[in-house]
C-alpha cells in the first residue's frame, strides 16, 4: 500500500513539474520566421469580458482590451514575427481606448517591422476607426468602404417632455450646473451649461483626431480639416489628399506577402505564451479591475450593464495590497460612476492599499464623477486624451407615479412615523420640506467628494470646486487643469508603476490580475455558451442598459451625463 502511494505521489510530482516546464517553455504553435500577424480589429473591447452567461447575453461577445494590446506586444518582440496586417473595422469602444490600441502600434513601429492597415467600414462615423488604422506605415481603404471621415458628431437626449405624457411628477435636483444627468432625466433641451461642455469635449476630440492623423501622414492639420469638411468622399479622394496609400482588399495583401510570406491568425498567436518570449516575467504588478455603474455589495452583470460592486473591488485591493510578491497595484478605472456610498467604500479600500504599497490610476474610456471619486485618492492618476474624467458633482431623480398608477385603476395609501418617512415614496408628492432634506443631503456628498479630490491632488476646495460643478473634462482637458497627473494608456501606467515601486524601467514586471481571471475551465465553459450572446440584438442591449438604472428613487448618485458619445 505504501509502495503504491509513493508511486501515485511520485507520478504527481512528474506531472505537476512537466506541466510547469511545458508552461515556461511551450511557445504555442509553428510560428515560421519571416511571419506576418494579421489582426481583426473591430467590435467592442472591454477591460475584460464579462464571466457571466447573463453579461453575455446582453454585452455580446466583447475582447478583452489587454488580450489585444499583449498579442501587440509580443509581435514588436517576435523575431519570427516580420510585420502585421490590422483589418480595422467598425469599433465599438470609447477614444480612449481606441487611443491605447493606436498607441501599441504606434510603439510596435519603433522595432522598424512593417505596419499596415486596412479599413473596412461601410457605414458613416468612421472616424475613430481611421484614426487607428492611420498609425500604420500603410494604410488602405477597402473600394467599398465609405465616409471614414466625416467629422465628429455627438447626440444628446431628454425624457423631460415624457412624463407628463404619462402623468408622472419627476422631481430633479443636482449638484451643480454643469451636472447634465438630471438635465437628461428633467429637461426638454440643452441648458447653456450643457452646451458650453459638450461643445469644449467636442473641440477637445476634434483636436486630438486631427493632429493624431496630420501627425501620422506627414500633413499640416488644415489639410486634415479641409478633406473632413468634404466627407463623405469616394476613397480616391481620400488617397489624392495623401490620407491613404489607395484601395485593395485584404487578398490583394496576401498576394503581395507572396507565398513564402506566411500569414499567422490572430486565433493562432494567442497560443503563443507571453512568457515564451520573455514578457509577463519578473516582479509582479498587480491589477485591479474597477468596470462599470458603481454599485454596494458585489459586481456582475445584469439588465443594467456591468456593475463595480464596491464589495467586490474592495476585496480585490486589499488581496493585492496584502500580497508580498505584488510591488505596486494599477487600478484600472472604467466607470461613470453611480452610488455616493459605494464610491466612499471604494475610496476607502484605495486608501487602505495605499498604507503598503503604491496605488497608480489608469482611467479608460470613462472615470467621471463616482469614477473619478475612486481614483481621487490614487498615488498617481493616468488617463488618455480622450477619456471621459471628472464631473464632480451629485445628482437624484425621483418619480411620483401616482397619476400613472391612477390611470390604470390602481391606488395607494402611505402610512408613516416621522415627518420625512416617505422620502423615497415613488406614489407620494414631495414637500419643499423634504425637497430641501434631499438638498441638504446633495449638498454634503458634495462638499465631501470635494474635499476628496483636493486631499488626493494637493489643491484647495475652492479650486476643485471652480473645475468640479458636475462637468465633464477629456482627458487632455483633465491634465491641464490638474484633476490627472500624465497622459497616457495601460502600458504607460504599467511604467508609472515600476517607477513608483522601484523597478528598473526595461525590467519586465508580471502583471496579476484581480479579480482573479477565469480559469481554463471556466473559460471552456465560456466557449460552450458563447453563442447565446448574438440571441439579443447590439441595439437592444444598449437600450436596456440605458432604461434600467440599478439605484432607489431619491438616491443621491455622483453619475456622469449618460449620454456623452463623440463618433
Amino acid at each position: 500500500m505504501r509502495k503504491r502511494l509513493r508511486f501515485i505521489l511520485f507520478l504527481v510530482f512528474v506531472l505537476l513539474a512537466a506541466a510547469w516546464w511545458l508552461r515556461a517553455h511551450w511557445r504555442g504553435p509553428h510560428i515560421a520566421t519571416g511571419s506576418y500577424l494579421a489582426l481583426d480589429i473591430d467590435g467592442a473591447y472591454s477591460e475584460e469580458p464579462p464571466q457571466d452567461i447573463v453579461g453575455r447575453l446582453l454585452r455580446g461577445r466583447e475582447h478583452a482590451l489587454i488580450d489585444l494590446l499583449t498579442a501587440i506586444r509580443k509581435a514588436q518582440v517576435d523575431a519570427r514575427i516580420k510585420g502585421v496586417i490590422v483589418r480595422v473595422g467598425s469599433i465599438d469602444s470609447g477614444w480612449a481606448k481606441v487611443q491605447d490600441i493606436r498607441d501599441a502600434l504606434l510603439e510596435f513601429k519603433k522595432s522598424g517591422k512593417p505596419l499596415i492597415a486596412l479599413v473596412e467600414h461601410e457605414a458613416t462615423g468612421g472616424n475613430k476607426e481611421y484614426y487607428l488604422a492611420a498609425a500604420a506605415d500603410r494604410l488602405y481603404l477597402s473600394p467599398a468602404s465609405t465616409a471614414p471621415l466625416s467629422g465628429l458628431a455627438a447626440n444628446f437626449f431628454f425624457l423631460g417632455g415624457v412624463w407628463s405624457k404619462l402623468d408622472v411628477q419627476m422631481d430633479v435636483e443636482k449638484i451643480r450646473e454643469y451636472k447634465t444627468f438630471g438635465d437628461m432625466i428633467g429637461n426638454t433641451e440643452m441648458s447653456a451649461a450643457h452646451r458650453e461642455m459638450a461643445n469644449s469635449i467636442l473641440d477637445s476630440i476634434d483636436t486630438q483626431l486631427i493632429s493624431g492623423l496630420a501627425q501620422t501622414r506627414g500633413l499640416e492639420p488644415d489639410a486634415v480639416r479641409a478633406l473632413i469638411d468634404q466627407c463623405p468622399v469616394a476613397p480616391t479622394e481620400i488617397e489624392s489628399a495623401q490620407l491613404s496609400n489607395g484601395t485593395k482588399y485584404f487578398q490583394d495583401l496576401e498576394d503581395e506577402l507572396g507565398d513564402s510570406t506566411p500569414l499567422v491568425s490572430a486565433k493562432d498567436y494567442a497560443q503563443v505564451t507571453a512568457n515564451s518570449l520573455g514578457l509577463d516575467v519578473g516582479p509582479k504588478i498587480g491589477v485591479v479591475y474597477a468596470v462599470g455603474m458603481i454599485v454596494t455589495g458585489e459586481g456582475g452583470s445584469s439588465l443594467e450593464g456591468q456593475a463595480l460592486g464596491a464589495q467586490t473591488v474592495s476585496d480585490a485591493l486589499a488581496d493585492a495590497a496584502d500580497d508580498d510578491n505584488v510591488r505596486a497595484i494599477l487600478f484600472r478605472v472604467d466607470s461613470p460612476g453611480g452610488s455616493a456610498l459605494a464610491s466612499d467604500l471604494v475610496w476607502r479600500a484605495t486608501q487602505a492599499a495605499r498604507k503598503k504599497k503604491p496605488v497608480i490610476v489608469s482611467m479608460s474610456d470613462v472615470a467621471a464623477s463616482g469614477g473619478y471619486y475612486i481614483a481621487t485618492g490614487a498615488n498617481r492618476i493616468i488617463a488618455q486624451p480622450g477619456t471621459m474624467t471628472g464631473s464632480i458633482g451629485v445628482v437624484f431623480a425621483r418619480p411620483n407615479v401616482r397619476g400613472m398608477l391612477g390611470r390604470l385603476g390602481i391606488t395607494t395609501e402611505t402610512l408613516t412615523r416621522g415627518t420625512f418617512a416617505a422620502l423615497d415614496d415613488v406614489t407620494t408628492p414631495l414637500s419643499p420640506a423634504a425637497r430641501q432634506k434631499l438638498v441638504d443631503e446633495m449638498t454634503h456628498i458634495y462638499d465631501v467628494f470635494v474635499a476628496r479630490v483636493a486631499a488626493g491632488r494637493g489643491l484647495t476646495a475652492e479650486q476643485v470646486n471652480d473645475i468640479g460643478r458636475g462637468r465633464v473634462w477629456t482627458g487632455a482637458q483633465a491634465k491641464e487643469n490638474g484633476l490627472v497627473d500624465e497622459l497616457g494608456g495601460f502600458n504607460s501606467a504599467v511604467q508609472a508603476a515600476k517607477r513608483a515601486a522601484g523597478i528598473d524601467a526595461k525590467r519586465e514586471v508580471e502583471l496579476v490580475f484581480y479579480p482573479k481571471r477565469e480559469s481554463l475551465l471556466e473559460r471552456i465553459s465560456d466557449l460552450l455558451n458563447a453563442q447565446a450572446a448574438d440571441m439579443i440584438p447590439a441595439q437592444m442591449r444598449s437600450v436596456l442598459r440605458t432604461v434600467f438604472i440599478p439605484f432607489e428613487a431619491g438616491t443621491p448618485l455622483t453619475v456622469m451625463p449618460a449620454t456623452i458619445d463623440v463618433r
